[in-house]
């Protein structure tokens, strides 16, 4: 099985490759931005765990640790920028992950995916 994390920070990138390695594993780390080193179809499993706590717009995508759970509106500014790419890069039984919470309204994420032929 192939592993392949993505993260647009690169610290994170540097000690998923750490830890993958301390535990034996290996991880395709990649620097990059959500879906956009995806090919079509070629994900079983996207686990997502965005910045999902609800804050000021200021606060997304800061240069501190802040951007690790700086969620924005709804907590759902980086989500909402992920959402339009699932269906594109999941293979036909893929599955995809999201850790959100209640203020992120998962009933409205579920219902978006389901409108672009997810299931879940």
């Amino acid at each position: 099985n192939k592993v392949l994390a993505v993260d647009i920070n690169e610290a994170a990138c540097g000690l998923t490759t750490r830890t993958a390695a301390a535990n034996g594993q290996r991880v395709d780390v990649v620097r990059g931005d959500l879906c956009g080193a995806l090919r079509s179809s070629s994900v079983d499993a996207l686990v997502f765990n965005p910045p999902y706590v609800p804050t000021d717009d200021e606060e997304v995508g800061g240069g501190g640790i802040e951007a690790s759970w700086a969620g924005g509106l709804r907590g759902r500014r980086v989500l909402d920028r992920l959402l339009p790419h699932v269906a594109r890069v999941l293979t036909a039984a893929g599955r995809f992950y999201v850790v959100c919470v209640a203020e992120n309204d998962p009933a409205s994420i579920v219902s978006y995916l389901r409108e672009r032929g997810l299931t879940g």
